[in-house]
């Protein structure tokens, strides 16, 4: 009777692993790609407000002081999108997208071969 308590505990603790594996970790690597890709689009407006000021002020320190505004945010986009690079190569490995994979794979197959079939008819 034990034996079969510590399989039922066992077999229990396997599957909130794999909940917790398949629904909680990758929406926290979501969260983070997707604070960091605003961070970003927030930046590249502030810079190209500083590329545009610089080119059209008619005072040249006030010019060269927005460029060298527009570079510092340039590093600071750069030095984001370094970190944000390998995480995007690693979202193929998450476990939501394997499950995408796997449902969605019949319906992928459907639209490709619509997509060739239409290629096919406009090439003859």
């Amino acid at each position: 009777m034990f034996v079969f308590l510590l399989l039922a505990l066992f077999m229990i603790g396997m599957l909130i692993s794999i909940c917790v594996s398949l629904l909680i970790f990758p929406l926290f690597a979501t969260f983070d790609i997707e604070h960091r890709f605003c961070y970003c689009l927030k930046n590249l407006q502030r810079m190209y407000y500083f590329i545009i000021q610089a080119f059209l002020s008619q005072d040249r320190m006030g010019a060269k002081l927005s460029l060298s505004r527009a570079s510092i945010i340039e590093q600071k986009i750069r030095q984001t999108m370094i970190l944000i690079q390998p995480r995007i190569a690693e979202a193929k490995y998450e476990p939501s997208r394997l499950l995408q994979k796997i449902f969605y794979r019949k319906r992928k197959h459907i639209i490709d071969l619509n997509i060739q079939g239409l290629l096919f008819q406009k090439i003859f």
